[in-house]
């Protein structure tokens, strides 16, 4: 057998074994999942943003904010207009963004925002 299809067949071989690992865990997974919603729904019906268990586990809410062009020349035309660069990088700056809004509570001309809120694990420290 060539080098190629002994890679070939180990990596067959081995993403076989992986899929079927993540199909045993599914329904876990899928029990995690609304476990997390349900853990989400609560922290903001608390009014929390963060948690320890007594083991000592965390849970952070985060938000990731993102913003995009939807209307390139309006959106380009009032950066110009308003001579305020700190909006442009290789992407819509987002934070900038956030922070526009956050002060004029509207969004720039020709872009769209969305916020979503994770909530992030942290495994507890041996003891």
């Amino acid at each position: 057998m060539s080098e190629f299809a002994q890679l070939l067949e180990d990596y067959a071989a081995i993403r076989t074994y992986i899929e079927d690992e993540e199909a045993k865990i599914k329904p876990l997974k899928d029990v995690r999942d609304k476990i997390q919603v349900a853990l989400q729904a609560q922290m903001n019906t608390i009014g929390i943003t963060n948690a320890k268990s007594v083991d000592g586990h965390a849970v952070v809410l985060a938000t990731t904010n993102s913003a995009k062009v939807a209307d390139a020349d309006a959106f380009f035309n009032w950066v110009f207009e308003q001579g305020d660069d700190s909006f442009l990088q290789k992407r819509v700056a987002a934070d900038r963004v956030k922070q526009y809004v956050d002060e004029t509570n509207e969004l720039p001309p020709g872009v769209t925002m969305d916020s979503v809120i994770t909530l992030r694990f942290t495994r507890a420290k041996a003891k």
